[in-house]
């Protein structure tokens, strides 16, 4: 038994490091403390810039035209038109607000794990603009701007939202936004009568932050493709419209104020965003007033690979694409203040207005600090991990670079400001790539690290199974050579484990990339020591030849199940493989009613999961039909199975009448749900008695399946009703009536497997020439007797010439119903040793496939950007991604939960071990997670990009709740009150 969980505990702590690994790979940037600051020498274009962010902003519903040739923002388009210049601002993954606002302030991607750090309110140890100037006023702060705050409290001053009024339901969005513009008036008044605010503002280098977050709220609500949607736009363009003659009325037009007006990231059309999909990436950015460049012609428009421009109505205008990391730097251009230490990209001066001479020292200057930064980037490197191995980029050589300052100096001297323009744009481009190839500098020996891990975990596991075949015997009856080669063999690894930490704790190394490569020496010795002890392994390759056959067709459908996440239609057909596979030639073991339920209902499942990568259904209807369906099944049961009996005795009285109980609930449920859908379509946040009664329903479902007995009629039922009152509750479409379909699939699954297990063979392995055959659990040894033990009916012992196997005839369970999950029963399940069967390879399939069916067709979750926050609408209407995501993720898991309640059964009917069944799932979900590893890229569009992070990461959740569900499952069919 201890094995089992052993295994089962390392799969699930393996996949949880493997699955940040692609991070450090390919996503950190390292924050290094550069001390010099660099700026241009020269009057700044601007005094002050007027930043405003909206939060979730689609590029195309702010800038494109509608059918009638309207626009939702006219006074945005007419700066595009005539007075300012755009483009399109590209975000990273994940496309979220701390990530977008670190880029645009600090200028570079931060470890995509910051989303953590933004809930968790973590510090900040990078430069930003904010720090640079000499005063910043900020309204509606992001968290991580909070901390900003308060480590410069004498220059930068910043309001926020009040945290209550933040609801996702029951307030106006706009009324969010309209807090930050009202405030900003507020403010420019107050200024006019305070000389010392005055004072303060009428200096230079001064920044205005103007965060809305109304229109994030509003696309979680109405959706960005709803009229309700473009109204906030047009809202938003009037604010923005009416604050701009604010502030130029302040300043009596002076001309030295420069406007910024962009999004952080973008969203879905079911209002998500995290993800690298086009409309998540884009932003708009539309950037005019003192020293922008006014709209030109343009001139580029075939260089474009998309036709945004011409689908916008903005063909004639110069569009000017830009990464969001280079925003930080043009408003440090603008403003004259030092560049963020740790910016990585160039300053876009085709958005500047500005003489060659200032163009030279704002291009000069960005140089520098990219210098600086690529320097420090380079040294750390080479005093870090590898360093023996050392690869320079030998194209900015520290000769090379005192040549280009001394080269550039003198150009500028010369009054040459074109030459050296063209020359500090070249070299610029060198150090972009030179910092790349520092900040990628430990990719392949990292990949390569993971990827021997992964490889080693495999092997590992496959040699567990084959050695399960053959030898029962526990390690303490081994010989004390045996004993002593292994011990040797551990104390080398630990011995190697130990330089590694020494050696990578000197090279101060991430304590992520040191249990990157240090885990390859744990998994592999343990392999190793496995085929020591399995010794010469043909022999045992040899036994199980007739099972290549079934490993392969198990291969081959986990590689078209990753493409599944591509393609959901190629998921379908794996799920119709599957039926198809199982009843080859079985049909004459099922009867024709059974076995055309049970290939209906996977038909039924595989339609709703082959809908469309992307799609989510709001639709509210479908979840009522959905409770009236569930409450109609349940009153089936009730009358198929009369007999269900409550544990505990202070509850006696009402056994008899459990199922009701469990009836009434969802009830409840579904009138819950469908009286807060109905205020939610009205904008009325969800009354406090809701929100109470859903915690209450949720709570109590949870604590349901506990109270009744243990046996299996009992507990299978108690469990597939009880989880239908929440999944009502986190429904916002399909997803009840998948999981109904899916409890009918299991139900119908464990009578498939018992009749194709019925008089089949199973050959239990001999311990040694003069050990006696190891006996299943809970049967009657006999040479022909029909008895029966706990509903198992006996079987009899042959030899088994071929293999000198005992053979056992009629492994099979009459009346399933009658088994108990008590833990003595769990005790004897765990401890059942018989040969790996083909059936046992097609159950564990079935387990993986459906999981991974189980996420697309409850939520058709596609990538991390697919959740909705309707979900959570009857426990929570604020956001609180603390409270929310769990919840969400919650909803994921109840479908694997009770699939892995009927896979504990089917294990039971067919006499297999959890140890073996185990293994057998965590291989597929190895083969599975190490094909989404070698599809992760950081090359090529953020699409591909984002897709590529957002499958792994799904992968690897899948394959750890998978691992955990084992516990989880056996608490909840085991524990009893």
């Amino acid at each position: 038994m201890a094995a089992a969980w052993v295994y089962i505990s390392a799969g699930l702590l393996i996949h949880g490091l493997l699955m940040i690994s692609i991070f450090d790979i390919y996503f950190v940037v390292p924050v290094l403390p550069v001390k010099e600051s660099r700026s241009s020498p020269l009057p700044p274009p601007a005094k002050r810039v007027v930043f405003i962010v909206a939060d979730g902003l689609r590029a195309d519903k702010m800038l494109m035209l509608l059918p009638d040739g309207s626009t939702p923002a006219p006074f945005i388009r007419s700066i595009c038109e005539e007075t300012g210049s755009w483009g399109l601002s590209f975000a990273g993954i994940p496309s979220a607000t701390r990530p977008g606002h670190v880029a645009m302030t600090a200028g570079f991607f931060e470890d995509p794990t910051s989303v953590g750090k933004d809930i968790g309110g973590g510090s900040i140890d990078f430069d930003t603009v904010f720090a640079e100037t000499k005063y910043t006023w900020t309204w509606d702060t992001p968290k991580f701007l909070d901390h900003v705050a308060l480590d410069h409290p004498d220059r930068i001053f910043s309001k926020q939202f009040p945290g209550e009024r933040k609801y996702l339901a029951g307030i106006n969005p706009k009324d969010m936004d309209s807090w930050v513009l009202d405030e900003v008036s507020k403010f420019l008044k107050r200024a006019e009568t305070d000389d010392t605010l005055q004072g303060k503002i009428r200096q230079d280098r001064v920044l205005f932050f103007l965060h809305l977050g109304g229109i994030d709220h509003a696309g979680y609500i109405v959706r960005p493709q709803s009229p309700e949607y473009l109204r906030h736009v047009t809202f938003i363009d009037n604010g923005i419209k009416k604050t701009v003659k604010l502030f130029e009325d302040f300043f009596n037009n002076d001309g030295q104020t420069a406007y910024i007006f962009t999004s952080d990231h973008g969203m879905t059309d079911w209002g998500a965003h995290g993800d690298g999909s086009l409309d998540e990436v884009q932003c708009p950015l539309v950037v005019w007033g003192a020293g922008i460049q006014k709209a030109k012609p343009e001139t580029r428009l075939n260089s474009f690979k998309d036709k945004i421009s011409q689908d916008w109505g903005l063909d004639k205008w110069a569009r000017k694409d830009i990464d969001q990391r280079s925003m930080a730097p043009l408003m440090a251009a603008l403003l004259g203040v030092p560049y963020p230490k740790n910016a990585v990209m160039p300053v876009p001066d085709e958005y500047l207005d500005v003489s060659e001479e200032q163009r030279a020292h704002i291009r000069y200057a960005n140089l520098l600090q990219l210098l600086d930064n690529f320097r420090l980037t380079e040294e750390n490197v080479f005093h870090g991990v590898l360093a023996f191995d050392f690869r320079k980029y030998r194209k900015l050589s520290k000769d090379i670079t005192d040549s280009i300052k001394t080269d550039i100096e003198a150009l500028i001297f010369r009054k040459d400001f074109q030459q050296a323009i063209s020359m500090t744009r070249e070299k610029i481009e060198l150090v972009v790539e030179g910092l790349r190839h520092y900040q990628h500098y430990n990719t392949n020996t990292l990949w390569y690290s993971v990827s021997a891990s992964m490889v080693g975990w495999v092997v590992l596991l496959v040699l567990v199974l084959l050695q399960s075949q053959i030898h029962w015997e526990e390690s303490s009856t081994r010989s004390p050579l045996v004993q002593n080669t292994k011990h040797i063999i551990r104390q080398c690894a630990a011995a190697l484990v130990a330089f590694q930490l020494i050696f990578l704790y000197s090279q101060s190394t991430r304590i992520t990339h040191c249990l990157q490569y240090i885990l390859p020496v744990p998994i592999w010795t343990e392999a190793i020591l496995k085929w020591y002890e399995i010794g010469d392994i043909r022999p045992v390759l040899r036994q199980q030849a007739e099972l290549a056959g079934v490993a392969a067709l198990s291969f081959i459908t986990v590689i078209l199940t990753t493409y599944g996440l591509h393609y959901r239609s190629v998921l379908a057909c794996c799920m119709f493989g599957f039926a198809a596979w199982t009843l080859k030639g079985n049909t004459a073991r099922l009867h024709k009613g059974l076995w055309m339920q049970w290939v209906g209902s996977i038909a039924l499942m595989s339609l709703l999961v082959a809908r469309p990568v992307g799609i989510r259904d709001l639709n509210y209807e479908l979840v009522l039909f959905s409770g009236l369906l569930a409450i109609a099944v349940a009153m089936v049961l009730r009358v198929k199975v009369p007999d269900m009996t409550v544990k505990a005795r202070r509850l006696k009285n009402i056994a008899s009448k459990f199922t009701i109980i469990q009836i009434s609930i969802m009830c409840l449920s579904t009138v819950v749900l469908y009286y807060t859908a109905h205020l939610t379509s009205q904008d009325i946040r969800t009354p406090l008695l809701n929100q109470v009664t859903s915690w209450a329903i949720f709570i109590v479902s949870l604590v349901e399946p506990l109270i009744v007995n243990t046996d299996v009629q009992s507990r299978l039922v108690t469990i597939s009703l009880a989880f239908i009152s929440p999944y009502i509750l986190l429904s916002i479409g399909w997803e009840t009536i998948y999981y109904i379909i899916l409890v009918w699939n299991a139900w119908l699954l464990i009578e498939v497997e018992r009749n194709l297990t019925k008089s089949q063979p199973i050959f239990l392995p001999r311990s040694g020439p003069d050990s006696k055959p190891n006996r299943v659990p809970g049967k009657a040894i006999s040479t022909g007797g029909k008895g029966a033990v706990n509903g198992h009916s006996s079987v009899k012992q042959h030899k088994h010439t071929r293999s000198n196997d005992i053979l056992i005839m009629e492994p099979t369970v009459t009346e399933w119903m009658s088994l108990d999950f008590s833990p003595a029963a769990s005790e004897s399940e765990m401890q059942c040793k018989r040969k790996v069967t083909s059936g046992d390879i097609r159950r564990a399939l079935f387990f993986f496939t459906f999981s991974i069916a189980n996420v697309m067709g409850t939520g058709n979750i596609c990538s991390v950007a697919s959740f909705d926050v309707q979900d959570v609408f009857c426990f929570i209407t604020i956001s609180d991604p603390p409270k929310m995501g769990p919840l969400m993720v919650f909803k994921l898991m109840m479908p694997g939960l009770v699939m892995g309640c009927f896979l504990r059964v089917v294990n039971m009917v067919t006499f297999t071990s959890i140890k073996n069944c185990s293994i057998l799932i965590m291989m597929n979900l190895c083969v599975f997670s190490i094909v989404n590893f070698v599809w992760v890229t950081d090359v090529g569009n953020w699409t591909t990009i984002g897709e590529s992070v957002s499958h792994h990461v799904i992968g690897q959740c899948i394959c750890m709740f998978c691992c955990l569900q084992f516990g989880i499952v056996h608490l909840i069919t085991s524990v009893k009150v």
